[in-house]
């Protein structure tokens, strides 16, 4: 087993990034499957809410997941960042993209829509609830 190396994730959900192989009939068949953890912005059993999770992988699973394009796409969106040295994920979230739109809703989304509601001129938010 090779060195470790560190994957934090700012997405609410795991995620299972899957690698596959088509055999010869054109069947795709999995190679290589690693999970990385999420929970980020939803609240534990502790009411304890993450901004930023922390997975350890080896340096084999890495080279795994550079291969997989989900996993690609989540990195160049900013939702994904590796790093050699553990670190705090907090610490590490602050540079990340926190708008996975899988989070819960919390009680500032909804403020967010009467500021959008008097910025786009002064209508209330009841009549932004029936236009949805």
């Amino acid at each position: 087993m090779g060195k470790s190396v560190h994957v934090f994730s700012t997405l609410a959900c795991d995620q299972r990034y899957v690698n596959y192989v088509s055999n010869p009939e054109g069947i795709p068949l999995p190679t290589s499957e690693i999970l990385i953890k999420g929970g980020a912005g939803v609240a534990s059993d502790r009411l304890i809410t993450p901004q930023g999770v922390h997975t350890e992988v080896t340096e084999e699973a890495l080279a795994e997941l550079e291969k997989n394009p989900v996993f690609a796409m989540h990195k160049r969106n900013g939702f994904m960042t590796v790093q050699t040295r553990r670190a705090d994920p907090e610490k590490v979230a602050t540079d990340m993209n926190a708008k996975d739109k899988s989070k819960p809703l919390t009680p500032a989304d909804y403020l967010d829509k009467q500021i959008d509601a008097v910025v786009s001129g002064g209508k209330e938010v009841a009549d932004l609830e029936d236009a949805a």
